[in-house]
């Protein structure tokens, strides 16, 4: 159930950029658990949040694409979202991929290649949480529809490391997904959003067409391809402020701000501006 304001500004919400609209709105995911627990990440959203999410898309009109999609960008419906998954946990499985299977909708998931099957032995502990997509599910999600993409080998932190291993990091991860999904692999996303002129050039050297940061805004706030914008969905996100970061293509959209935006449109109304 949506606040008044809520759905308002939600349903008045297009994104086809022939009609004036600003381009797809990314959405960025993480982990989808059965509940949440205390263990539980904030990056984290639980399945059931995420059908009302999916529910709420479909309901009223809003079409998914993924990443390698954009080239068509142009006949994007007037409503189009991608969604994207980071790391790919296991349990994106059964609580995110299949759901998405059921709608008839698509997902782009970017993949850490050495922990394929294994733990996301990048975080500070493990638990059930944390336990990786394997090989045969891999190829499964790719056969029918969803894109896979590359989050490097190692989840490294891009901007941190030598030239050398950002290189190998880049292209050897494409590499492997490639050969094991006997498909191109062109989209890319960098872990922490980290990033740098070195990554950029590596990025672009391994054939990706598409890279995906963590920076919010709309589609065409950012002209270089190799550094799309994102919106986070996060753990304690209500159905109400999913439909407001849509509709304004934000990361943070509390009350103050809505406030802050209404009083602005007002004062604008009144001068005379809109």
């Amino acid at each position: 159930m949506l606040d008044p304001f809520s759905k308002k500004i939600f349903h008045s919400a297009h994104t086809a950029v022939a009609n004036g609209g600003r381009g797809p709105l990314i959405l960025m995911y993480h982990g989808t658990p059965a509940t949440k627990s205390p263990a539980s990440s904030i990056y984290s959203v639980t399945a059931n949040n995420f059908q009302q999410q999916l529910d709420l898309l479909k309901n009223n009109g809003w079409t998914t694409k993924c990443i390698a999609d954009l080239p068509n960008i142009d006949s994007f419906p007037d409503k189009t979202v991608i969604l994207t998954f980071d790391d790919g946990y296991l349990d994106n499985y059964e609580r995110a991929y299949l759901p998405l299977l059921e709608r008839d909708m698509t997902a782009t998931w970017f993949i850490v290649t050495q922990v394929i099957g294994k733990q996301a032995d990048w975080l500070e502990r493990t638990s059930g949480e944390t336990a990786m997509l394997d090989t045969e599910q891999l190829i499964t999600m790719a056969a029918s529809g969803m894109e896979i993409g590359s989050h490097t080998m190692s989840h490294a932190k891009l901007s941190d490391i030598s030239d050398a291993k950002q290189q190998s990091e880049i292209i050897d991860s494409k590499q492997q997904l490639e050969s094991l999904l006997n498909r191109p692999v062109k989209s890319f996303a960098y872990p922490y959003g980290l990033y740098n002129d070195s990554s950029l050039k590596y990025v672009q050297q391994a054939g990706y067409q598409f890279a995906c940061s963590v920076r919010p805004g709309w589609f065409n706030n950012e002209k270089n391809p190799l550094l799309l914008r994102r919106i986070c969905i996060n753990l304690d996100d209500s159905l109400s402020t999913f439909a407001r970061k849509l509709a304004f293509a934000d990361c943070d959209v509390n009350w103050k701000k809505m406030g802050n935006y209404g009083i602005n449109r007002i004062r604008s109304k009144f001068s005379g501006k809109i």
